[in-house]
């Protein structure tokens, strides 16, 4: 019987260990490029069904940040930031704040990790959609909210008429 010698074993362990030195980070840029898709998803889909639920209903639906999702009846929160969660609701009253009486549609969970979500300056607390499909923010009717895992960034850019589109670009 013959075994394996020790030279034999420090080749292969040599030979594994830079495979990996190169396969790791490869790894962890897939997580996160994975991560980024998934969150940039789910927002992208609950401002496309804000903008849906609008038209379908004739009436004004905003999506808002919120940080107390775990309440019966969550909030709209503007300290808080995009990443601990959001609210799509029926916003009967055009304040865009989530009032007693006013439908909730979809509660966006808050991300995990490190990533970073940010409304430029119309979108910074909420995103409200017209009965026409128009967006409309704090000041104006287009803006961006922007979804950072470093190193990948994506930006939902919402133009004046509500339509999505998602650019890519890196973290600052």
């Amino acid at each position: 019987m013959r075994g394996v010698t020790l030279i034999e074993l420090v080749v292969t362990l040599s030979i594994v260990v830079i495979l990996l030195t190169i396969a790791v980070p490869s790894f962890q840029n897939a997580i996160a490029t994975n991560r980024i898709a998934a969150l940039t998803n789910e927002l992208s889909t609950a401002l496309q069904l804000a903008r849906s639920e609008a038209v379908n209903r004739g009436r004004t639906v905003t999506v808002c940040k919120s940080d107390d999702l775990s309440d019966s009846t969550p909030s709209c929160n503007t300290s808080a930031d995009w990443e601990d969660g959001w609210v799509v609701f029926v916003d009967t009253n055009d304040n865009g704040a989530l009032d007693s009486g006013e439908l909730p549609l979809r509660v966006g969970q808050p991300s995990s990790g490190d990533a970073v979500v940010t409304g430029g300056t119309n979108f910074a607390d909420y995103v409200r959609f017209r009965p026409d499909g128009s967006s409309r923010g704090s000041s104006f009717s287009n803006g961006t909210l922007s979804v950072c895992i470093v190193p990948n960034k994506r930006d939902i850019v919402i133009n004046t008429v509500g339509r999505l589109r998602i650019e890519q670009g890196s973290c600052p």
